[in-house]
């Protein structure tokens, strides 16, 4: 079940006694159980009646704290937050933890919120037949569109959707290897919707912090379609930000060196997967590669390749300015025919 299924049904008031909830967007799964605390208990004795566990503890302490009734409520509702329970429990726990799940006294709730699973593990199974298994996964960029605009207008500030498109692009939240979240982009929100005057992107590109590897995808695109003076712009604003050239060519190097590997792989037979795994890289970074493989042929990648190296020595012996090198390269690599 998706979070917006879930959600759903919370809102009509309907909860299993067992849920599991698992996936990647913390700020969602936060903002589920504490729904969950604030609709199914009395807030006035909430602090008696919401016990929150997060690490492995003996099943016997939990089934006393189960099997104390609610104080002054009709719920008590035990929460496991990460406490590895569902990975790491050993035999003989595992038995009692299983024979608790089964016999629940009927006042009280369990969640578990565990990012962690073994599914191959007994109290998984035996979970899985009688939970609401929720799986709680990152927002499409259709959802994020919406979910930030509803952030601006929380926080009274009115903007355009380009202007959240483009915002969602700086922060790289759809990226699965920059590792933002919600949370990320809530502050982010936040902080520009406290900034006098109107939200545009060149407020966002002052005040917001452009992931350095975001830019050398879309200088990597640039230079993919031979559109070297868009390549030149990025780099500069890439400079600008305060990036150290050397550490820019470094990135820039190693990106062609990984579409070389990735065209050699994928003409021999290989997945996108295979080759993440074998060149020790992010799957993602795998599938950009293949898409940057697809401008090149072999023989024009060696040559890039031959540029680079290069820059490399050049800048290590000839005392020129770094981003001179850079730049000069990006021509040569855009006049490799």
């Amino acid at each position: 079940m998706d979070f917006m299924t879930y959600f759903k049904q919370l809102k009509s008031n309907e909860i299993k006694q067992v849920t599991l909830i698992n996936g990647d967007e913390s700020y969602l799964i936060d903002n589920l159980t504490k729904y969950i605390a604030d609709n199914f208990l009395l807030q006035a004795y909430l602090d008696f009646n919401l016990t929150i566990i997060d690490g492995i503890m003996d099943i016997d302490s939990i089934e006393s704290i189960a099997m104390t009734l609610p104080f002054f409520d009709e719920k008590r509702i035990i929460l496991f937050q990460n406490s590895g329970l569902l990975k790491a429990i050993k035999d003989e726990q595992e038995e009692k933890l299983i024979n608790f799940i089964n016999q629940l006294p009927e006042h009280l709730i369990v969640i578990f919120v565990e990012t962690e699973l073994d599914k191959r593990k007994k109290i998984y199974k035996q979970i899985s037949k009688i939970a609401d298994l929720v799986t709680v996964d990152r927002l499409s960029r259709q959802e994020l569109v919406k979910w930030c605009a509803k952030r601006f207008k929380l926080y009274n500030k009115e903007v355009d959707l380009h202007v959240i498109n483009f915002l969602i692009e700086m922060v790289n939240y759809l990226e699965p290897e920059a590792d933002k979240n919600l949370y990320d982009m809530d502050n982010t929100i936040r902080m520009l919707a406290g900034i006098s005057g109107q939200v545009t992107e060149s407020v966002i590109r002052q005040y917001v912090d452009i992931p350095i590897e975001h830019n050398i995808f879309k200088m990597m695109d640039a230079m993919s379609s031979k559109h070297i003076s868009d390549a030149l712009t990025i780099l500069t604003q890439i400079i600008s930000n305060g990036e150290a050239e050397i550490k820019v060519f470094y990135m820039i190097n190693q990106q062609y060196r990984n579409i070389y590997k990735t065209k050699l792989l994928l003409e021999a037979g290989h997945s996108s997967q295979t080759i993440a795994s074998k060149l020790d890289i992010h799957p993602f970074v795998a599938k950009k590669a293949g898409g940057f493989a697809s401008h090149f042929t072999v023989k024009q990648l060696i040559e890039i390749i031959s540029v680079l190296e290069e820059v490399d020595i050049a800048m290590k012996s000839s005392g020129i300015k770094p981003l001179l090198l850079i730049e000069k390269a990006f021509f040569q690599i855009g006049n490799i025919a």
